[in-house]
């Protein structure tokens, strides 16, 4: 408790002086809002997170439990959370705007809902699959129906898994925050009515053009990101592995991941995960369905769709409407398209090759010589605590001052941000993989005398494939929000237009933001999904299928 005090009161006391020093010494007028920034960033997501966490439980429980609820529920879930979110945020932000005021302030809470609310749900769903029969059948010996059944027997059993998808929420809730506070909807920028911390962070950057104050941002939202989650979920989580909750389900790494490695460094010790059955959102996303639940997934989506034309145009969109959106800008980019979505896949491709070196390389170092370890834990730490999308404006201003080239400046911070974000993930993966292999596999390559390279290439990257897979899918779900954001930089000089790199990324955020093209938005958006599902279907669940006899039981 000391400790947990001293940490409370020293993060309050360092925030306070970053606050004061700032405002201090930034002469920019609106840096004085700077502590109402901050409170209204930090209650909004954490509103959300409350929101996403009472969603998530309830309707994870009853899709878990109720067969007309899995059937209907989960699929349709299922395919939403399959495609990036900044894909249809154009279409949910001209939606709300059309219902009035309050509609900027609900699409940042739409926004940060979608990027949390998934992860939390699914991680409820498969806790309370995850209960063991005969739990359940001792539950119901001792007459423990209805609430009492929750009450006594799910919610101990989901409240590891809870935990870890909250903190996964939480974190995704801040990488989101730049594109969630500072909108451009139709040539005119949109921020919430109180400020925040992304639209304060995107201003520096995009409008004063002022490197060192977005650099100083950057570094003030990293710490708060850091300063809450040793406040908060490190301390959680040290409950659940003390065994207060007593769970009676295992949680993967796929959350533990974002609480820090000083943390899972000491749970990877014990051996605790086991990567093919640990909770994981990729494998919730290649479950298989049935056709019915497909076609049920497919018909809510189209609902879905036509609900929010509807509110927008005031009526269900007309053939004449659709041809009017296929012929208004940028429709005549649409002969381009498949260059446009070969090079956006170039560029993921490339991101995903960098990082997964460097995750190899890194993650087996660290995860067999500890001094190596001792630098790059913490340097984890501070890297998952970065929220990606808030570093966009600031390496495009460093890297356009340093080649001088707008275009080529954009085209590096594209591949340096999706590198940024895709690593961590198979970081992560590699390095639990590698910590799990077991010490008869171990024993057994002494003998045949495998050292060095042989080793790696005999003992561990077989070993470690299933995981590697899993980072893999992980990695490209983050990629291509990362991507849609990366590839177009906005500009709120009427003299200057938006500066993009050629995509299908870009080409989705003219016809959204831009343009306000709802018809060809939901064209695009529906040609991103089948490009995501595509490479599900035939590249991921493929090798997964393909990996599974490398799984060794331990």
């Amino acid at each position: 408790m000391r400790e947990y005090l001293v940490k409370l009161v020293g993060g309050l006391f360092v925030v306070c002086v970053m606050v004061w020093l700032i405002v201090t010494f930034v002469d920019y007028p609106e840096i004085k809002n700077l502590p109402l920034y901050t409170f209204s960033t930090v209650s909004r997501i954490i509103v959300t997170l409350l929101i996403s966490v009472a969603w998530g439980v309830s309707f994870g429980i009853l899709a878990a439990t109720n067969k007309w609820a899995s059937i209907t529920l989960t699929p349709f879930i299922d395919l939403l959370q399959s495609i990036p979110i900044l894909g249809y945020f154009p279409m949910v932000v001209g939606f709300l705007f059309a219902l009035g005021p309050l509609g900027v302030e609900l699409s940042v809470i739409v926004l940060f809902f979608t990027s949390m609310a998934w992860s939390i749900f699914f991680g409820v769903l498969g806790a309370v699959r995850s209960i063991p029969v005969n739990v359940l059948e001792a539950a119901r010996s001792f007459g423990l129906t209805g609430w009492k059944h929750v009450r006594h027997v799910i919610l101990p059993a989901i409240t590891p898994a809870v935990i870890s998808a909250a903190n996964l929420a939480w974190c995704d809730g801040w990488f989101f925050v730049i594109a969630a506070e500072y909108i451009q909807y139709k040539g005119m920028v949109v921020t919430p009515p109180l400020g925040g911390l992304g639209s304060l962070l995107a201003r520096a950057a995009y409008e004063w053009r002022d490197l060192n104050i977005a650099m100083i941002l950057l570094v003030y939202i990293t710490f708060i990101v850091v300063y809450f989650n040793a406040l908060t979920w490190h301390r959680l989580m040290e409950k659940v592995n003390a065994g207060t909750f007593k769970p009676v389900f295992s949680v993967g790494l796929s959350g533990v991941g974002k609480i820090g490695i000083t943390r899972a460094r000491r749970l990877l010790h014990f051996g605790r995960f086991h990567w093919p059955r640990a909770f994981s959102i990729a494998f919730q996303r290649l479950r298989k369905y049935t056709r019915i639940e497909k076609i049920i997934a497919v018909a809510l989506a189209f609902s879905a769709v036509f609900f929010v034309l509807y509110t927008m145009l005031g009526r269900l969109p007309s053939l004449e409407a659709v041809r009017g959106g296929f012929s208004e800008p940028p429709a005549q980019e649409l002969v381009q398209l498949p260059v446009l979505i070969a090079l956006t896949m170039a560029r993921l491709t490339v991101a995903y090759g960098i990082s997964l070196l460097a995750a190899l390389v890194l993650g087996v170092l660290a995860a067999e010589h500890k001094r190596i370890a001792a630098v790059l834990y913490p340097l984890y730490d501070v890297g998952q605590g970065v929220p990606i999308l808030a570093l966009f404006p600031v390496l495009f201003l460093g890297l356009n001052q340093l080649v001088g080239a707008p275009r080529l400046a954009l085209e590096i911070t594209c591949i340096v941000m999706l590198v940024l974000d895709m690593v961590w993930y198979m970081f992560l993966n590699v390095v639990s993989a590698v910590k799990n292999i077991p010490m008869e596999v171990r024993e057994v390559g002494r003998l045949f005398g495998f050292k060095g390279l042989k080793r790696i290439t005999h003992i561990v990257i077989p070993f470690i494939l299933p995981s590697i897979a899993t980072g893999s899918i992980l990695s490209w779900g983050t990629g291509w929000n990362t991507i849609i954001y990366a590839e177009y930089m906005p500009s709120t000089d009427p003299e200057t237009p938006p500066l993009s790199v050629p995509g299908l990324g870009s080409l989705l955020d003219k016809a959204g933001y831009e343009y306000g093209n709802t018809v060809l938005l939901v064209f695009l958006l529906g040609v991103m999904a089948m490009v995501v599902l595509s490479m599900e279907a035939f590249v991921w669940r493929r090798l997964l299928r393909k990996f599974e006899k490398y799984h060794v039981e331990v």
